[in-house]
């Protein structure tokens, strides 16, 4: 389990503990959105642990799946998940189960690197707040522990959609806008925006010596 951060490593969002180097850090390129460009899904190789209720959702809707997956995925849906049922309280019942890998990589990602599950959500117009990609997928590589929100440093290897550099391209709260949101709102992500400002006005002040 990741150590939890000091209260002055973080700051309160609501009920969430943002850490607190997200606010200024930057990252090598674009963002996760940029993914096609800069990485590919490269880190979504490895497969993700899904709640419960997303596994059956994806099962729900097997025959749209297959349909769009390729010659490098199989359709056979008693491969796309581990056996193994994990305990972990941050998703819902408290238990979780991993995304199998299939021919090295997550079975849902085509030979592109692109994620089926996300390719087919639009089309199935879904209720409002209900999705098919699972929420973990969507927060990546940010995670969360017991109410922290962190960026994820077992990212695997340097890659410019998603890795934090001093020096890098673009903000932290910018490349990772859309997954922010995912977590603390719209309201909540723009409170975080208005406190990193804050943040980094003082640390301007700070190196200044005003």
């Amino acid at each position: 389990m990741r150590e939890q951060r000091q209260e002055d490593e973080t700051i309160q969002i609501g009920k969430w503990k943002v850490e607190l180097r997200l606010a200024t850090a930057r990252i090598e390129g674009g963002g996760p959105l940029n993914v096609v460009e800069e990485c590919g899904g490269h880190c979504c190789r490895h497969g993700v642990y899904v709640s419960l209720p997303d596994r059956e959702r994806i099962l729900e809707y097997a025959d749209r799946v297959q349909a769009l997956m390729d010659g490098t995925q199989t359709a056979d849906t008693t491969r796309w998940f581990e056996d193994a049922i994990e305990q972990d309280e941050d998703y819902p019942g408290g238990l979780c189960v991993g995304t199998a890998t299939y021919e090295g990589k997550c079975v849902f990602l085509n030979a592109e690197g692109l994620c089926v599950l996300q390719a087919l959500e639009p089309q199935l117009g879904l209720a409002e707040g209900e999705r098919l990609k699972p929420f973990y997928c969507r927060l990546f590589p940010l995670v969360t522990s017991c109410d922290l929100l962190e960026f994820d440093d077992l990212c695997d290897g340097v890659r410019p959609c998603c890795t934090l550099a001093s020096d890098g391209a673009t903000s932290a709260i910018d490349a990772y806008a859309y997954e922010f949101k995912e977590v603390l709102g719209a309201s909540g992500y723009e409170e975080l925006r208005r406190r990193a400002e804050e943040l980094g006005t003082e640390q301007a002040a700070t190196r200044s010596g005003g």
